[in-house]
């Protein structure tokens, strides 16, 4: 007997389902996916339906007071279903930088030359026949050549390709050309192909995001991007931090839920840059992968549990290569995959990338290098050194814990401004009706209000400010009046909403000062200051130094290079030099836990003001704001 069916509306999407499943997987697996921060504990209340047809297990707290919608994540299948799916919950239009953009207010991609040494490549060969004289066997006879014409004397040939090869060899009369990946030290035999030709053979770049991943696909001949894609993490369904990722994991099945998530949708976007381009999954012979290190556990199905547990050790921070087929990754079956390495448990490939990127390593200028995201994770130093930490700063910016918070979509607030007769005014992604605000449109609105007087250094509203009011919880600012916004609702940030902000800020703030203080260095000492990630890049610098969430240098000392996370994977793709560098550069970083040192907390304190409780830090925003103490 088939088992229950959920469907959703207005998509028309119908998905098999189990017993007992919640509403929020059943969305995820119908490729709906629903706005859920919190890992479907019931408590962001963002995953909201409503039964139209059917019925379902509704757990307690799961329902919404004075309404008829109910919480995905607190309601489960018991039979036939149909469920309306609010526009609120819906995670749609994301602004996701995919690291192909051009236009952009950031440091444009690093010229790659064409590659001479990429990590996968193609050497055309013409195998001498054998006779009764030539009598050695068919592998002898390809190590030899591949010695005497690419001096290659390490060769690992897997026995499923070795099984291949007295075909291939013979079907295209000894001209063959091999396919060779170098990795863990050695050359490994990708594939045997009839014929002698070094080109169409590609390879992908993989940036595995905490929230989103992006792929990269790439003509390992001439080093050429031919196309960029983008999609959201489906792990997100299982909360937005890698805290609550690595706790599911630990739940029974739910590692490899997890893995599944981010593979999936990895494979998706990989197979739909080979149909736009023309390219056959068989070809793809090569992949590099970037992440932090609790992604790279789950993508690999590790399990992640220590990496919360102190002294916080990963399974792994510096993987060797692996075959796709033992990945799962659809690409030719032996292609490599390979993953940037990384330092610690929170310092992972992502930022040995975002460094590689930013070419902080290879100069003598001193740089610090900040990932502004759900781990905030700094790097300080240059060629000589290079210093590392990283630090809880929660998902306030990308709209977790925020009342009217949102992720960087279409419909959310991304500028605010004082408006001449003391309102507020604001600009969409879209242009659209607001449906939230988003972290530039918070660092903005921070900024305005602590720049207008409705908002003290300590984070308090104004009482008698013009956009403030008493609300349900004590004071808040109304951003977009209810009449003004797409839900029909007030678009607000509350006391409450401003101290999260004001806490995430400080957090970031706080690991690149007590680097600096570590390190007997002054903040005027740093020449380049590098900002990663998709949300840095949409920051106004100017405002966000007002608030204190980035040091108050010369704005022009401020760099954005955008996602150099798959920046990095791309460049050690093309390069086994960069491949070689990425881990020298890892190897290179030391990395300071921030945990055990009691200068952090004095450091976050101090940063939980706007934009600082010592001005001395801060001496350009608060001249802007009229205060010498």
């Amino acid at each position: 007997m088939p088992g229950p069916t959920v469907k959703f509306q207005p998509d028309a999407r119908t998905v098999a389902a189990e017993a007992g499943q919640t509403l929020l997987d059943a969305a995820f697996a119908a490729g709906i996916p629903l706005n859920s921060v919190c890992g479907g504990r019931g408590i962001c209340g963002r995953c909201l339906v409503r039964i139209v047809a059917g019925e379902a297990e509704v757990d307690e707290g799961g329902r919404v007071p004075g309404g008829q919608e109910i919480l995905a994540c607190l309601s489960r299948v018991t039979g036939d279903v149909t469920v309306d799916v609010s526009e609120l919950s819906r995670i749609e239009g994301e602004q996701i930088l995919t690291g192909a953009e051009r236009n952009g207010p950031f440091m444009p991609i690093p010229a790659v030359p064409v590659p001479s040494d990429p990590l996968v490549f193609a050497l055309p060969l013409q195998l001498p026949q054998p006779t009764i004289h030539d009598c050695l066997s068919d592998l002898n006879r390809l190590t030899r050549e591949l010695r005497r014409v690419g001096g290659i004397q390490d060769l690992v040939v897997p026995l499923d390709v070795l099984r291949t090869a007295p075909q291939v060899l013979r079907d295209a009369n000894w001209e063959i050309t091999a396919v060779l990946a170098r990795t863990n030290g050695a050359h490994e035999l990708v594939a045997l192909r009839p014929g002698a030709a070094a080109s169409g053979l590609y390879g992908v770049a993989v940036d595995v995001g905490t929230t989103t991943i992006v792929v990269h696909l790439v003509d390992l001949a001439s080093g050429a991007t031919l196309g960029a894609a983008a999609g959201l993490n489906r792990q997100a369904a299982y909360g937005d931090d890698v805290i609550s990722r690595i706790i599911h994991a630990g739940e029974p099945g739910g590692l490899e839920g997890l893995r599944n998530a981010a593979l999936g949708v990895t494979n998706v976007l990989i197979g739909g840059l080979a149909q736009a381009h023309g390219v056959a999954r068989d070809d793809i012979v090569g992949a590099v992968l970037a992440g932090n290190t609790t992604m790279l556990h789950l993508f690999l199905g590790l399990p992640p549990a220590e990496i919360r547990r102190e002294p916080y050790i990963p399974v792994i921070s510096m993987p060797p290569a692996y075959r796709a087929g033992e990945v799962g990754l659809r690409v030719n079956h032996h292609a490599t995959v390979a993953w940037m390495p990384g330092v610690s448990s929170y310092v992972g490939g992502d930022i040995t990338a975002d460094v590689l990127a930013a070419g902080m390593d290879g100069t003598e200028e001193l740089s610090m290098l900040i990932d502004v995201g759900t781990n905030g994770e700094t790097v300080i130093g240059n060629r000589d050194f290079l210093v590392c930490c990283a630090c809880s700063a929660g998902p306030a910016f990308e709209g977790g814990g925020i009342t009217s918070g949102m992720r960087a979509a279409l419909g959310a607030v991304q500028r605010v401004k004082l408006a001449p007769d003391g309102g507020l005014s604001w600009s969409t992604i879209g242009g659209g009706r607001p449906r939230g605000i988003c972290g530039s449109g918070m660092v903005d609105l921070l900024a305005e209000l602590l720049l207008a007087g409705y908002l003290d250094r300590a984070g308090r509203l104004r009482p008698d400010a013009p956009v403030v009011r008493e609300g349900p919880d004590g004071l808040e600012a109304v951003v977009v009046p209810a009449g003004e916004s797409a839900t029909g609702r007030d678009i607000v940030l509350t006391s409450a909403d401003i101290e999260n902000l004001l806490r995430t800020k400080a957090a970031v703030y706080a690991g690149g000062a007590l680097l600096t203080r570590r390190l007997g260095i002054d903040i005027r000492d740093i020449q380049r200051i590098y900002v990663a990630g998709g949300f840095g890049t949409y920051l106004d610098i100017q405002k966000a130094i007002l608030i204190g969430l980035l040091p108050d240098v010369p704005v022009e000392r401020v760099t954005f290079i955008g996602n150099g996370s798959v920046t990095g994977a791309k460049m050690a793709l093309l390069s086994h030099e960069t491949w070689r560098r990425a881990a020298e550069v890892a190897q290179k970083m030391t990395y300071r836990e921030l945990s055990t040192d009691m200068g952090f907390m004095e450091e976050y304190v101090s940063a939980t003001f706007l934009p600082h409780t010592d001005c001395a830090r801060f001496p350009r925003a608060c001249a802007q704001l009229g205060r010498q103490d």
